[in-house]
This record gives structure tokens, C-alpha cells and sequence, in this order.
């Protein structure tokens, strides 16, 4: 099968590995990508990564909490140049698609092209340059429950996270003590970029591919067989410690887990503390 440099520029751009070992990869995998990053990986060459894939955009994250702190809107708004991106014309349009967002809870990010294209178009006409909405996430706290959804943007305007933190009271909602950890969990997300809370909520298709992988590499290793199951479970510990986020080491204390530090504020507030959904942008990032 004849592999084009494009593909071997683009799994070196995923990988971080060498252009030969990349080219030897896509033969092997007959130009799968995914099969080719897998076997990169089996043969020790190169390290998972969470969101590999990049896209060459400027523009930047935007996010406006609303509802006393109940809901919140986070948008990742492209153009061509920072120049424009820092344009008061450029803030003002991002600010009017986050209101209209909290307003009329879109389903997907085609309904906010179609309902803002006059103001799209004339922002492009006024600042001359290409102008268009990526992707946006809504957080709204269930009616009758208790808690805040809360926001933080990197400066610099290239990184933002929204987090949703419950509790049981509205006294514990508004103690500084569980906002303070909102924001400290905010700070966490950016920080580390976890997939899922918890390892529960980790997809099992991608946990058996990791679990095949670790295999593969104690294998190629010379590891011994009875040893294997114990070697793959002591890597998917690892794992676990780098993707969920009550199980990663807090950044403000690495001695302590991110679910030690929430366990501290319950026990200040006597109450139960739950993370629920979170979502981090990083500008230019690919969708999944």
C-alpha cells in the first residue's frame, strides 16, 4: 500500500514519534490511523494521548455563568488572526451568542449558525476575515437540587472549563468554602484535562483497548505470563489516575487526591459533595 507523506506528517503530529517509525506503522496497519497509533504504542514507542488531533485556528474561549450560578455557557469562537480575536467587535458577537444560548438551549452547534448568520456575516464584513462558532457546552443544575456551575477561563483567553459541583443544602451552595472548591476544581480540569469524573464512567470498548495494550507491551517486554494480569492491572491504576479526575493528585497538593480535597470540604460542611458533568476547550482542539 503506497503511504503518503501527508498521513506520516499527521501520525507524527498525533504521536510525537519519529517519521520512519510512523511510515513502518501505516504499512503495518495498511494507513489506519488508529491501528498505526495502537501499534506505536504496543511497541513502546509512543504515549497515549487524550486529544492528539489539532486544528490551526485562532480565536478564543468564552464563557458567562447566569441563573445565580445555576447554569452556565461556555463557546469556542474562531477567526483567522488574534488580532481580530482580541477586536471589541470580535468579544461582542461571542458575548451575544452566549446569551442566545442560555436563552434558547440549542440542541447543536448548526441551530446557532443558522439563527446568528446575519450577525456572523456582518462581523466577517466588518473585521475581513472568516468568522465561525465551533462548538459550545450548557450546564444547568436539575430543578430542586443544590450546588453552582462554575467557570474558568485561562488568560489569555485559549483555555476555558465549565464545571457542575452539587451539595444537598442551599446554605452549603453559598458557603465560600464550596465555592472555593468549585474554583479549585475549575483549575483542576484546566490544569490536567481529565476524560470522565470517575473510572465508572469510562467506556469499556476503550478500556479493553488499553487493557490490550498494556498486554501487548509486557509481551514485547519479555515479561513473564503469570505476571501479565498483574503488570496490566498495575498500569490501568495509572491510567485511572490520569483520566478520572476525583482520582488524579490534586495540583495544588500532590500529596492528596482531587476526591481528598473534596472529602475536606464535606467534612468543614457536613454535607455530601457530588462533581457532575464538566467540559474543557482548548482552542483549536478537534471535537470528538
Amino acid at each position: 500500500m503506497n503511504i503518503t507523506a501527508e498521513q506520516v506528517k499527521q501520525l507524527r503530529e498525533q504521536t510525537g514519534v519519529g517519521m520512519m517509525d510512523c511510515k513502518k506503522a501505516l504499512e503495518k496497519s495498511e494507513g489506519d490511523m488508529e491501528r498505526a497509533a495502537n501499534y506505536l504504542r504496543e511497541q513502546g514507542i509512543a504515549k497515549a494521548t487524550q486529544k492528539a488531533s489539532r486544528v490551526a485556528k485562532d480565536g478564543l474561549i468564552y464563557s458567562s455563568i447566569y441563573s445565580k450560578d445555576r447554569s452556565g455557557v461556555m463557546v469556542e469562537l474562531n477567526c483567522e488572526t488574534d488580532f481580530v480575536a482580541r477586536t471589541e467587535d470580535f468579544k461582542q458577537l461571542v458575548k451575544e451568542i452566549t446569551d442566545w444560548i442560555i436563552n434558547h438551549q440549542p440542541k447543536d452547534i448548526n441551530q446557532i449558525i443558522d439563527s446568528q448568520k446575519g450577525k456572523l456575516d456582518q462581523t466577517i464584513a466588518k473585521l475581513g476575515e472568516n468568522i465561525s462558532a465551533k462548538r459550545f457546552a450548557l450546564l444547568k443544575l436539575p430543578d430542586k437540587s443544590f450546588g453552582l456551575i462554575q467557570s474558568y477561563i485561562h488568560p489569555g483567553d485559549k483555555l476555558g472549563v465549565l464545571v457542575e459541583l452539587r451539595c444537598q443544602t442551599d446554605n452549603c451552595a453559598q458557603n465560600p468554602e464550596f465555592r472555593l472548591l468549585a474554583k479549585d476544581l475549575s483549575m483542576q480540569v484546566a490544569a490536567t484535562n481529565p476524560l470522565v469524573v470517575s473510572r465508572d464512567k469510562l467506556d469499556s470498548e476503550m478500556l479493553n483497548k488499553e487493557k490490550d495494550i498494556y498486554r501487548t507491551q509486557a509481551i514485547n517486554e519479555g515479561k513473564p505470563e503469570k505476571i501479565l494480569d498483574k503488570i496490566v492491572q498495575g498500569k490501568l491504576e495509572k491510567y485511572f489516575q490520569e483520566v478520572c479526575l476525583l482520582e488524579q493528585p490534586f495540583v495544588k497538593d500532590q500529596d492528596h487526591s482531587v476526591k481528598d480535597r473534596i472529602a475536606e470540604t464535606e467534612k468543614k460542611l457536613g454535607e455530601e459533595i457530588t462533581v457532575g458533568e464538566f467540559f474543557r476547550f482548548r482552542l483549536g482542539d478537534e471535537t470528538s
